[in-house]
């Protein structure tokens, strides 16, 4: 058992990553043995500082030299990465059926309702030994993560903010568009809502990915208009849930229609004239880029969007 919670987020890479360093005492070669960008090092070097509450390496004339305190670590760290090494020799992790490769992502509820079950029909048929590990989303795209390798994959909703770090590369794999769910009383049920319908009927606002704002608000705010938002929930069956009580207005994400139970009196409807559209992106750590490993795995979610598609399409 850890002694420290910091200790908790430690891992192989950032204890490989100090005894590197306490033998190179530079961090552009230990970037270079390890194959790995300098910003990478150095997130990792923070990460080591948080963990044992100490500067553990300071620079003198160019050289890193590692305080009494990383020293005294050193030996213990060796025999951990000694018996990682011994625990492969011996095939001690080779169980037939055992999990070999966890990738972890960082992804919002919509991944998991639409994506997240092709994606991993694919790993299951092609990729046995490997499993999905995933986190929600959060109000920022985890760039330390992502660049330190505490994340593998994040997968957000685009485009445009996954464009302002160099050293993280991304695709788009999906577009997508809105439309409404009302339940309240409409002059005419059969014609999409209008501006004025959408901005004077309550709205519920799902938040799944914990953000204060999301893209129809900011299209909202370009165009001098603003909604009213009755609730928030955290989820896009609990935003649902709400309208089966109360007269409001939803808008969902077009690909999740049939993936939620719509109750009865709810009507599907088309938004307003100029409604955003959005897309789903992957974003990585241009390091990962060379694998071969994690090209497939961006490859089961290409193929998992195009099925999605097509399905979605197939039953409009």
């Amino acid at each position: 058992m850890l002694h420290s919670n910091y200790l908790k987020q430690l891992d192989l890479q950032d204890i490989v990553l100090f005894l590197t360093l306490l033998e190179q005492r530079n961090a552009k070669r230990t970037a270079e043995i390890m194959n790995v960008s300098q910003p990478t090092v150095s997130y990792g070097l923070k990460r080591l500082r948080n963990c044992f509450d100490d500067v553990l390496f300071s620079s003198a004339g160019g050289v890193l030299a590692p305080s009494s305190k990383a020293e005294n670590i050193a030996p213990y760290l060796k025999m951990v990465v000694e018996s990682v090494n011994r625990c492969a020799e011996d095939d001690c992790m080779s169980a037939s059926g055992a999990i070999s490769k966890v990738w972890q992502l960082c992804a919002p509820e919509y991944f998991e309702l639409s994506l997240l079950p092709y994606v991993l029909s694919y790993v299951v048929a092609e990729s046995p030994g490997v499993s999905l590990h995933l986190e929600k989303l959060g109000r920022d795209l985890p760039v330390d993560k992502l660049m330190c390798g505490d994340l593998d994959l994040a997968i957000g909703f685009g485009p445009g903010y996954h464009q302002m770090h160099p050293d993280l590369a991304w695709e788009s794999i999906l577009t997508g568009s809105f439309v409404c769910l009302a339940s309240h009383v409409r002059v005419n049920p059969d014609a999409p809502i209008s501006l004025d319908e959408f901005c004077a009927t309550p709205n519920v606002f799902p938040t799944p990915w914990a953000s204060e704002k999301n893209m129809v608000d900011s299209w909202l705010e370009t165009i001098g208009r603003s909604r009213n938002i009755l609730a928030k929930a955290n989820s896009y069956q609990a935003a649902i849930n709400i309208l089966s009580k109360v007269p409001a207005i939803l808008a969902l994400p077009s690909h999740l229609v049939s993936l939620l139970n719509i109750p009865a009196g709810v009507r599907i409807c088309q938004p307003p004239h100029g409604f955003p559209i959005f897309t789903i992106d992957m974003v990585w750590s241009r390091e990962r880029s060379q694998s071969q490993e994690f090209f497939k795995l961006r490859e089961h979610l290409k193929r998992a969007t195009q099925e999605l598609t097509t399905s979605v399409t197939m039953t409009y």
